[in-house]
């Protein structure tokens, strides 16, 4: 059975207001947490809902983040589903 590595990832976005008074303070920071499916030197996908195979333990992702690494504040490894 395949392991299926659960994480969550603290993280930091960029603002977007349509006001012409500029906020005060940066947004606060973003928790995610679910099956990493794919990290790259550049970013890390992260799946918040997946579509399961129990026989094989096979996930595939239907919908989740694209996080560029430079955002990341904490990376936490939970475990694994299935391990």
């Amino acid at each position: 059975m395949k392991k299926n590595t659960v994480c969550t990832i603290l993280w930091r976005d960029a603002a977007y207001s349509f006001e012409s008074k500029v906020p005060d303070g940066l947004p606060g920071p973003r928790l995610t947490t679910g099956f990493i499916i794919q990290t790259k030197d550049e970013y890390t996908f992260i799946a918040t809902n997946v579509s399961y195979d129990k026989k094989t333990g096979e996930m595939s992702p239907v919908d989740g983040f694209i996080i560029p690494n430079k955002a990341i504040l904490e990376f936490k490894k939970i475990g694994n589903y299935n391990e």
